[in-house]
C-alpha cells in the first residue's frame, strides 16, 4: 500500500514537472479574475432568505482566514478503481466576508482557483487542467471535539481536452485548517479524476 509520505513526495514531484507547460502563475490574478466573475453574476442565486444567508456566513466565519494557499497532492484511481494518476498543483482560496451589520442580508463571497498537473504513475500522459470562475452557492460547517470542517459548494469552469466545461458543480472542504479536499461532478468531467476525492494541504493562511 502506498504511504502518505510517498503520495506527498510524488505530488510535489508532479508539481515541479508542471513547468513543462507553464511558468509559475500569480495566484492573485487568478483569484481576482474569479472574483470579478462572481461579482458580475449573481453569486447568491440559491441564497434567497436571511436564514440561508446567515447560515452560509456562519460557516465561512469558522475559517479564520481570508486568503489561503496550498498544494494538491493526491493519487486518483482509474476506471477499475486502482491508483493510476498523480495529481498535483497549487491552489488559492479568497474569502470576502460582509461587515457584521450586513451578515444577515449579504452573503459572503469565495473564490477558488487551481492548476492541476496529472501524470500516470509510470510518468506518461503528462497534462494539465485548470479550475476557475468559482461561484459559491452554499456552505456548511461541522465541529466535534477534535475535528472541524467547512464545505463550500458551487460551480466552476474546468478545462478539459475538449475545451472548457462551464458551471461544473464542485465541492471544496477545508479540514482542521490544514487539509483540503476537492470533488468535481464526475459526470460533467467524464469521470476524468476517478472515483476518489482530490486531496491537498493548506500551506499558509492570512487575513
Amino acid at each position: 500500500m502506498i504511504s502518505i509520505r510517498l503520495v506527498i513526495a510524488l505530488g510535489i514531484f508532479a508539481t515541479l514537472l508542471s513547468g513543462v507547460f507553464s511558468t509559475s502563475y500569480d495566484h492573485t490574478v487568478l483569484a481576482q479574475s474569479s472574483f470579478e466573475g462572481n461579482a458580475n453574476t449573481s453569486n447568491s442565486t440559491s441564497i434567497t432568505t436571511p436564514q440561508t444567508t446567515n447560515s452560509l456566513n456562519n460557516a465561512v466565519d469558522k475559517l479564520n482566514f481570508t486568503n489561503a494557499v496550498g498544494i494538491m497532492s493526491s493519487l486518483q484511481n482509474d476506471a477499475s478503481g486502482k491508483p493510476a494518476w498523480i495529481v498535483s498543483g497549487e491552489w488559492q482560496m479568497l474569502l470576502f466576508k460582509p461587515h457584521i451589520e450586513l451578515k444577515k442580508v449579504q452573503p459572503a463571497l469565495a473564490t477558488f482557483s487551481t492548476i492541476l498537473t496529472m501524470v500516470h504513475l509510470n510518468g506518461t500522459a503528462l497534462h494539465q487542467h485548470s479550475m476557475s470562475d468559482f461561484k459559491l452557492t452554499s456552505a456548511n460547517s461541522s465541529n466535534t471535539n477534535h475535528y472541524s470542517s467547512v464545505t463550500f459548494n458551487g460551480t466552476a469552469t474546468i478545462t478539459m481536452k475538449d475545451g472548457p466545461h462551464l458551471n461544473v458543480p464542485i465541492s471544496i472542504k477545508i479540514m482542521n485548517g490544514h487539509t483540503i479536499s476537492l470533488r468535481a461532478d464526475p459526470i460533467r468531467v467524464q469521470n476524468h479524476f476517478g472515483n476518489t476525492l482530490i486531496y491537498g494541504i493548506v500551506l499558509s493562511q492570512a487575513g
